[in-house]
């Protein structure tokens, strides 16, 4: 891939998204709104000023104002925001065409080098007396005239040219510009309105699943099921999710942390070992269900869902059969719905998507318990799920919770 040039006369980003462009006009402006104020937030959090923002007259657009120097950080923020499709940076002039031929040239000068061919790729929105092809025809031939002066000869190259120099007019106004940055992940702007909580052991499948919900315009809430309760692997689950949480608008990105590791331990006391795994996640599904159900206010309120990291790929302690099996039956243990967005992808595919968060992401060991042989059988476990004595270690369990804000 090519440098993004980014001219001195840039004053501003020029973003376009794709999937909210297929809703309903109503459905269309909220997320609209939505997006431009996650924007705002993010780039407030990440200290990068910025002018003003607006939309277009046709919606079509949302331009963001920065002074030059502020350009460069704002393009790397911009890769981390859902419902963003691309980008690029830009300078707007009038829609006169004297002005959008002198601002061209501008940038031809500083972009096309002897030798080069060159192509202009002309939009237009709104009403005026020409059309795309007569800005293109005018300022094409200006830009060669002006370097037939310094006795530079260009040629034109509407296939397959070296250089390309984008002009959009909308109504007032026009932008120039030379790059389009496609995003990582395109996607829906995040709502609060759509919140899920992550069901996390440690596992990059986990905060996986949590992210392509955050993708589909999901607010989400890792709940970590602490195994080991070493303070190591805390700090490496902690910074895991740090790496995610650039990606979300939240200026809090909560996250609650469950030590599990004794009270599983109490639960091993009560079952054979061969279903250490289904009680493991039936527990676990009971908890946080317990947990979400009890939240009267604040960021968590209002979870609608949970999601964890079934990938049936057999790369993790956590046996695939187990989790299908709890996963059928997942009405006996939680009212609320279990997401498995990453059932679908082979371990390559896991990969790719966990390096395209961040390369600092840390695989965990997170399993002490590293069981065997596992097997499920649904009348131990509803008889052991409806005793006194497991009542009383989920309620042991819920009381430890830990609350912590990691932004």
């Amino acid at each position: 891939m090519h440098e993004i040039s980014i001219l001195p006369q840039y004053n501003l980003i020029l973003i376009r998204y794709n999937e909210i462009w297929l809703k309903s006009t109503k459905v269309k402006i909220r997320m609209l709104n939505i997006l431009m104020k996650n924007i705002k937030i993010m780039l407030n959090r990440a200290q990068i000023p910025f002018n003003k923002y607006q939309l277009s007259k046709d919606s079509s657009r949302i331009f963001y104002f920065f002074k030059n120097d502020n350009l460069k950080d704002a393009l790397e923020l911009f890769k981390k925001v859902f419902g963003v499709h691309s980008f690029s940076p830009a300078l707007r002039t009038s829609n006169k065409v004297k002005n959008i031929s002198e601002k061209a040239i501008e940038v031809a000068e500083q972009v096309i080098n002897e030798g080069d061919t060159f192509a202009l790729r002309v939009k237009r929105s709104g009403n005026h007396e020409f059309s795309s092809k007569d800005i293109a025809v005018r300022v094409g031939q200006d830009i060669i005239d002006f370097f037939l002066e310094s006795n530079i000869q260009l040629r034109v190259n509407l296939t397959n040219p070296d250089k390309i120099i984008f002009i959009e007019v909308r109504d007032d106004f026009s932008y120039i510009f030379t790059d389009i940055i496609e995003s990582d992940w395109g996607g829906l702007p995040i709502e609060s309105n759509k919140k899920i909580a992550v069901m996390d052991v440690g596992r990059l499948s986990d905060l996986l699943a949590g992210f392509l919900l955050m993708k589909r315009g999901a607010e989400i809430y890792p709940f970590f099921f602490d195994l080991s309760e070493q303070e190591s692997i805390f700090d490496q689950w902690i910074s895991n999710w740090r790496e995610v949480a650039l990606f979300a608008p939240n200026y809090k990105f909560s996250i609650i942390r469950i030590k599990f590791s004794n009270s599983f331990r109490e639960v091993m006391t009560l079952i054979e070992q061969n279903h250490v795994c289904a009680f493991c996640r039936v527990l676990r599904l009971k908890i946080i269900s317990r947990i979400i159900s009890n939240i009267k206010e604040g960021f968590q309120h209002g979870i609608k869902g949970i999601t964890d990291g079934l990938n049936l790929t057999n790369s993790s302690s956590c046996n695939d059969e187990i989790d299908l099996q709890t996963l059928s039956l997942n009405h006996l243990f939680s009212k609320y719905p279990i997401f498995t967005p990453i059932i679908g992808l082979d371990l390559p595919n896991l990969k790719i998507s966990c390096d395209k968060i961040s390369k600092k992401l840390i695989n965990i060991d997170y399993c002490p318990f590293n069981p065997q042989d596992q097997d499920f059988h649904m009348g131990s476990i509803t008889e052991i799920i409806n005793s006194s004595s497991l009542e009383n270690i989920i309620s042991t369990c819920i009381s430890k919770v830990e609350r912590i804000n990691i932004i």
